[in-house]
């Protein structure tokens, strides 16, 4: 409701709350290597290049990723920032970052023992388009409800409604006979481990209001999977949430 600044895929990639711990623009490193992720362009039209790259790319199958990246870069044509001087370098440097980030969020251990290097594309939902029907929604018994379950959100504001939201989740994904919802997070944090720590990521995620986001999911997976599961039973069936600030994700 309040994005109306931005264009339709302004999630991507928030503008970032903080410019370093000082308020000022961070000094980019010089040890980092030139084909970190790090370095990668900033912005929503960089963060929709990245998410098209997990899109088009099959997580099992590393000899699709070459192409997945070539593709999303395409689509979304970047610029490296003149740190080089010819544009074919450039477009290098840029398919060795997606590239690199790709390697590294498709080995990195999450929770539960997931590894994402491993869930087929028949095990998975991309770009999953959902409609959820409520009717007499009311902000204040929703603000009421998820504080005194102990969520850190923005309020919500709005008159009660009966109403329809459509929205798209960026990966629905089942392994070990548990569904999960993910979304990439594409915003440049900084350029330190802990700038994509805890407590950064805690506040990103209360501030751009990510809890209301992946509430709003879970609610319209478990109406899916009710739907089409026999047997299905949101404890034992419904994995959780995962929010993967993909700049920050490393195996090590």
């Amino acid at each position: 409701r309040n994005a109306v600044d931005d264009t339709e895929t302004g999630d991507h990639d928030e503008r970032a709350l903080f410019a370093g711990l000082s308020g000022m623009p961070e000094k980019r490193p010089d040890a980092l290597p030139a084909n970190d992720i790090l370095l990668f362009p900033k912005g929503t039209y960089a963060g929709s290049c990245l998410h098209a790259v997990f899109e088009n790319a099959d997580f099992t199958d590393e000899s699709s990723w070459e192409k997945a990246v070539e593709n999303a870069l395409k689509r979304f044509p970047q610029q490296g920032g003149g740190l080089l001087s010819g544009a074919e370098e450039e477009q290098a440097v840029l398919e060795a970052m997606a590239l690199k980030m790709l390697g590294d969020v498709m080995t990195t251990p999450l929770p539960d023992g997931i590894c994402l290097g491993t869930v087929a594309n028949g095990h998975r939902l991309t770009e999953w388009p959902f409609c959820l029907a409520a009717a007499r929604l009311s902000a204040k018994r929703l603000n009421r409800l998820v504080k005194k379950s102990g969520y850190a959100v923005p309020e919500l504001a709005f008159d009660e409604m009966t109403a329809y939201l459509n929205g798209f989740v960026d990966l629905v994904f089942e392994t070990g006979g548990r569904f999960y919802l993910l979304d990439w997070k594409s915003n440049h944090l900084g350029y330190r481990p802990e700038d994509y720590g805890t407590a950064r990521l805690e506040t990103e995620m209360a501030e751009h209001g990510y809890h209301w986001q992946y509430l709003l999911y879970t609610v319209a997976l478990h109406r899916y999977l009710s739907d089409r599961l026999p047997d299905y039973d949101y404890g034992r069936h419904f994995g959780g949430v995962l929010y993967l600030f993909v700049r920050g994700v490393r195996p090590d």
